[in-house]
């Protein structure tokens, strides 16, 4: 059996994953201080705790210190898994196997552009507003959006990692069964 080379580079995969970990926490710490501070939209039974913005913003922190390097090295040797200027054109071809290369791609794309806006409206936050009750703010409002935005951006980068990976692992199977 031949090796191959790893779907992405080292550090690539070290900052990715370490951007998807603090991410996935920031994500689930933001609908534990939405549920504990505003709740406006629907709750769930979530224990009060009047700690869990300062977790949720330590979290969003770890995410803002490591994706500018995740950013910067996804423009340039992950380039490819980016938006591409045919992307519009080959999203045409319903079905085709450029066509889930391509709405991957652009699920990769939505999802960084989708967390720039949630990092950034988070910092443009005060942490004073939601204990004190004032979730009337512009910053806040876009701070929800950014993370309704992320969530569904996320949602749909895994749904194309899973079709992506469905695709490996029966090519491999494929490959196997062939080799025998």
């Amino acid at each position: 059996m031949k090796l191959t080379q790893p779907y992405q580079p080292l550090l690539l995969r070290i900052l990715h994953g370490l951007t998807g970990l603090f991410l996935m926490a920031a994500i689930l710490t933001a609908f534990w201080t939405y549920d504990t501070y505003d709740g406006r939209w629907g709750r769930i039974p979530l224990p009060p705790y009047k700690d869990i913005e300062g977790v949720h913003g330590t979290f969003g922190l770890w995410t803002l210190l490591i994706f500018p390097a995740f950013v910067i090295y996804a423009f340039h040797r992950g380039q490819k898994r980016l938006v591409q200027p045919d992307s519009f054109t080959t999203l045409t071809q319903l079905g085709t196997p450029s066509w889930w290369y391509t709405l991957n791609r652009l699920t990769n794309t939505v999802a960084l552009l989708a967390l720039t806006f949630a990092l950034f409206s988070g910092k443009m936050m005060d942490e004073t507003w939601l204990p004190k009750g004032e979730l009337n703010h512009a910053w806040y409002y876009a701070h929800l959006i950014g993370w309704v935005i992320m969530v569904a951006a996320i949602a749909l980068h895994l749904l194309m990692e899973c079709k992506s990976w469905g695709s490996t692992v029966v090519a491999i199977y494929a490959e196997l069964a062939v080799s025998r």
